[in-house]
């Protein structure tokens, strides 16, 4: 193994801890502590923590995409490494879920958020409770958020 594929698969493993770790911490962290706050001020938080989890998934994203394909590049220059068949499956499950779970952050980001920003720039500076349609959209984008860990292979949610 050269060093160059250590400092991938280094990167690799920083990239999935950006994106699961992220998300782990919304759920398990973030979002409980916002719901201790007034209602006003928790939805303007949440809304801020998603899109901060945003852009740190994205990046953890990148660094899987570079890395991984980094790391095909490299393990097949090496000549001591065949190809065997167990090599492929797993190189097809990994990227199955790799799509499977940008999908599920692409509803995120782009089906969901963009209502949740909507409804919360629209909400007055003071409000008592959660507006039946924010929290809608909430619902769901959390659902989306708490399947994908569950597609990653090394995660145990």
């Amino acid at each position: 193994m050269t060093s160059w594929y250590t400092l991938s698969l280094f990167f690799h493993l920083v990239g999935l801890a950006l994106w699961v770790g992220g998300i782990a911490f919304f759920l398990v962290v973030f979002a409980p502590a916002v719901h201790d706050l007034q209602p006003g001020a928790g939805i303007r938080t949440l809304n801020h923590g998603r899109i901060s989890l945003e852009a740190i998934s994205w990046v953890g994203i990148a660094l899987l995409l570079i890395t991984g394909i980094t790391n095909l590049i490299l393990r097949n220059q090496e000549p001591s490494t065949p190809q065997d068949n167990f090599y492929t499956i797993a190189l097809s499950v990994k990227l199955f879920l790799f799509v499977a779970m940008v999908f599920h952050h692409c509803l995120q980001v782009f089906k969901y958020g963009p209502k949740i920003a909507s409804l919360t720039a629209h909400l007055a500076a003071v409000t008592d409770s959660w507006p039946e349609p924010l929290l809608a959209h909430w619902r769901k984008w959390s659902c989306s958020l708490r399947s994908t860990p569950r597609l990653a292979p090394s995660s145990r949610f």
